[in-house]
């Protein structure tokens, strides 16, 4: 048989239903859950490689397949509390404390308006911003005018 390129790709066409639209659709249906979950793994992948510990070796301490840490740091599961108590107790740092201020350190617009609301806190002196008070806070540099050669 003879095929050219066109039937060819046509034959082999892949025909998922779970494409771009409907994952992107999972994630912001899901977006409350699941950024706490890419923080726990984030979290404790930087810990297995302080500790120089494989997935193998976290799955003897929890007592479970190197295939299900696998699956828990790809930050899509939606763990229990005891899952997130063994994997503390197992890597022997404080797990929950640093996810919640991480998944709290997204913008409130409320947040905003309290800074910058004088009633609460009294006028705000003379030259003091109050992104001074934001660690890590780097100002953009403003852009110049373009020079023309």
């Amino acid at each position: 048989m003879n095929m050219n390129a066109i039937d060819f790709f046509k034959a082999n066409e892949y025909t998922s239903t779970r494409g771009f639209v409907s994952q992107a659709q999972y994630l912001k249906d899901n977006w409350s859950w699941l950024k706490y979950s890419y923080a726990v793994a984030i979290k404790v992948r930087h810990r297995m490689k302080e500790l120089g510990i494989t997935q193998k070796d976290l799955a003897q301490r929890l007592e479970c397949t190197q295939q299900h840490i696998s699956v828990l740091l790809t930050g899509k599961t939606n763990m229990t509390l005891e899952t997130l108590a063994k994997l503390e107790q197992a890597l022997s740092f404080d797990l929950i404390q640093g996810v919640l201020e991480f998944g709290n350190s997204i913008p409130d617009r409320n947040a905003v308006r309290y800074l910058n609301d004088s009633s609460v806190c009294g006028p705000i002196p003379d030259g003091f911003k109050t992104s001074d008070l934001v660690d890590g806070y780097k100002p953009r540099k403003k852009k110049g005018p373009k020079s023309s050669k």
